[in-house]
């Protein structure tokens, strides 16, 4: 992978350094090789350019973003201002950074979550009933399950050091070990059952040798995985859920995540951006 090549490709794909290693985007920019694209990758933080001159951008037909930092956010507002497609548009991916915000927005469309909790952790403590213990602690930015802890009791999470000033909790969901994730691309969407994250706090069952592995996609499960992305405008999108009795219940919307578990995911997604590019250079 490398800076933005000369030739003014199709397709650009801004990364966050990060994601460089990770599944995606590499499997995704190998299938797009390998189907005769010539994508270019620019990993914006590495580089310098003039506000006032997007030639660089000028001959993209599409913008793709593997990343949250503020230089991706500004790729994907610099395409948008010049009318390039961009996948996910930046509202979308800055609707989701924000836990708290998601789980409003979600409960606000009647998406199904779990009881969440905002404040600081001591007055957590006092106002969240005993029933709803054990809890997980979020922090409010985070992502990739990073910063997780299992909360026992009250008392527990009083005197929980906590690095941040705010933190959502929602009662623990005990299952087997096991996290329903959806998957979109899309109108396309997919269900795999995967390990579910080691939490802080919590010494889970040996699970043996566990691997994501896809499910079958429900009614249910195909509209919740659509309405998630119909309420923050996303088109690469994963849901994280949970089985309840009434249903299943969102834990988190992300955008733009590894695909895990998805068959030919890696084709897939170089479809669909090979799709809308061309939908771009026929309009």
């Amino acid at each position: 992978m490398g800076y933005l090549s000369r030739h003014w490709p199709t397709i650009v794909v801004a990364l966050d350094r990060r994601y460089r290693s990770q599944a995606q985007p590499s499997g995704m920019i190998e299938a797009l090789l390998g189907a005769g694209h010539d994508p270019s990758v620019v990993d914006p933080a590495t580089c310098t350019h003039n506000l006032s001159d997007a030639g660089w951008l000028g001959g993209a037909d599409l913008v793709v973003a593997r990343g949250r930092t503020h230089a991706v956010l500004c790729v994907l507002a610099w395409a948008e201002r010049l009318g390039i497609p961009t996948i996910n548009r930046r509202a979308a991916v800055v609707a989701v950074q924000d836990k708290a915000a998601m789980g409003l927005a979600l409960a606000g469309h009647g998406i199904p979550i779990p009881p969440t909790y905002l404040g600081a952790p001591r007055l957590l403590a006092l106002d969240i009933p005993p029933a709803h213990y054990p809890l997980i602690l979020k922090p409010v930015m985070g992502d990739n399950g990073r910063g997780l802890r299992l909360v026992h009791d009250p008392g527990e999470l009083s005197r929980l050091p906590w690095s941040e000033p705010m933190a959502l909790a929602q009662p623990y969901l005990p299952g087997d070990g096991f996290d329903l994730k959806l998957y979109g691309i899309g109108d396309q969407v997919w269900a795999v059952r995967k390990p579910a994250p080691r939490l802080e706090g919590l010494l889970p069952a040996d699970r043996g040798v566990a691997s994501a592995g896809p499910v079958p996609v429900s009614d249910e499960l195909r509209r919740l995985a659509l309405g998630c992305a119909g309420v923050f405008g996303l088109e690469l999108y994963g849901v994280d859920c949970l089985p309840t009795s009434t249903g299943h219940v969102v834990i988190e919307v992300n955008d733009f995540p590894n695909y895990t578990g998805v068959p030919g995911a890696d084709q897939h997604l170089a479809d669909h951006l090979a799709r809308r590019a061309r939908e771009r250079r026929a309009a």
